[in-house]
């Protein structure tokens, strides 16, 4: 299985891209998220997933490897194909498939074409035990530098990563010093 590609882009189009790796041409279906960052003669680094069938072989393009892998997930529930598993990643960032699917939340799913209400629920049912909030990146949950010693200090205090870099942003901003920042974290009902 081709599972990362690295070469010149030849040419796209508006869900696909032409990768010329070592002198061979791959045909790339991508997201407009992915193929409007390349141009012609732009070197890509692209993950992929390959599926060969009788008929066809298709190959589909991710920018980072954890959108390929919620890809592997999302294709995983009943009814959902490759090209609607795409779709959602196209329309959605990962992190917020994640957060929301973590969150037991469907309806940010029913804004991708293609997807209904009942495919939403469902594949929200049959992943939220497979996502972890600790997988969604920092940048989803913005915390200042100096609140960053903060989170280090929950963190080493048994806080999950996720849930102190929450905390650590939701503080009142009244709250100078990281003594009575860690103190107020501590007071806080849960």
């Amino acid at each position: 299985m081709i599972m990362r590609l690295q070469g010149t882009v030849v040419d796209n189009g508006i869900d696909w891209m032409l990768i010329d790796v070592g002198g061979v041409g791959y045909r790339v279906d991508a997201a407009l998220s992915l193929t409007s960052k390349f141009r012609s003669g732009d070197e890509a680094t692209v993950w992929t997933h390959e599926i060969i069938r009788d008929d066809k072989r298709s190959i589909f393009g991710f920018e980072e490897k954890k959108d390929l892998e919620l890809f592997w997930k999302l294709i995983t529930v009943n009814g959902v194909g490759p090209k609607v598993a795409q779709k959602i990643l196209g329309v959605c960032p990962a992190d917020e498939v994640r957060k929301n699917v973590a969150e037991g939340s469907a309806d940010f799913l029913t804004k991708v074409p293609g997807v209904g209400k009942k495919t939403a629920q469902k594949i929200v049912l049959e992943l939220h035990g497979s996502i972890n909030l600790d997988e969604i990146t920092e940048s989803s949950i913005a915390v200042s530098t100096e609140d960053r010693e903060i989170v280090d200090a929950l963190t080493s205090l048994g806080y999950a990563p996720r849930e102190a870099r929450e905390m650590a942003a939701n503080l009142p901003k009244e709250l100078t010093t990281i003594e009575e920042k860690i103190k107020a974290v501590l007071q806080s009902p849960a």
